[in-house]
């Protein structure tokens, strides 16, 4: 009776929350405190990543507190969380401390760094509002305004034998690729120097920035610092 009536629950407060349009980037979203527990998951046993001796499949291999954004567009929010980069899905700690895989469509996901209060903001690629097809998983919003600037991890596992061992281990690699939301239309950035030709109505002053700060490309930083000038100048 009690599982029914936190279905009942949930079911209407999607019904509340179904025709409004959430952005991820806004952090005044609808709450429900822990009701994601009722909306349920799968237990997650580990048996791919135990043999894992370098890297991680997880954005961040420690658990962090966070917000889930559903379908609907409401939010659970302080759970703890985990992002698995390779299979695309979100783990949580269910009530019992249980180590849980989130079975419902989500919308996005708010991730919190508890020692230096940074927020880490991700998307779900079938939420994307735009036109031609994206490449299914996980996107990080580094900066939003009149363009949005994600990042997408790409994680590659590799498996080897040493010499005279029986056991197989497991290294992980991290890459990055980086999309730029223009006017609907997703395009990739291989690199930085390639943003001023793709928003072309600023091109000599990104230019002049990007010579400015002295630029290379070579982090995020670089990335959401020229994207975050470019919209504060487009709203002027």
């Amino acid at each position: 009776m009690k599982t029914l009536l936190s279905l009942l629950s949930f079911l209407f407060t999607l019904t509340l929350y179904s025709q409004k349009t959430i952005d991820v980037g806004k952090n005044d979203l609808p709450n429900t405190s822990g009701s994601l527990y009722a909306v349920g998951g799968q237990p997650f046993a580990n048996y791919k990543y135990v043999k894992v001796m370098e890297g991680t499949p997880y954005f961040k291999e420690e658990w962090m507190g966070g917000k889930v954004i559903m379908s609907g567009g409401f939010a659970y929010d302080s759970i703890y969380l985990r992002l698995d980069l390779m299979e695309n899905s979100l783990h949580y700690i269910g009530p019992d401390g249980q180590e849980m895989i989130a079975n419902s469509p989500i919308r996005g996901i708010i991730l919190a760094d508890s020692v230096t209060g940074k927020k880490y903001r991700f998307v779900n690629a079938d939420y994307l509002q735009a036109t031609g097809k994206i490449a299914p998983g996980w996107y990080q919003m580094l900066d939003t305004g009149q363009v949005t600037l994600y990042k997408k991890f790409l994680k590659v596992i590799n498996e080897s034998r040493p010499y005279g061992s029986a056991t197989t281990e497991q290294r992980i690699a991290t890459m990055g690729q980086y999309f730029l939301m223009i006017n609907s239309v997703f395009t990739p950035v291989k690199k930085l120097k390639e943003i001023p030709d793709l928003l072309s109505d600023k091109k000599e002053e990104l230019k002049a920035y990007i010579s400015l700060k002295n630029l290379s490309g070579k982090n995020d930083a670089d990335y959401s610092a020229l994207v975050s000038y470019y919209n504060s100048i487009v709203r002027k």
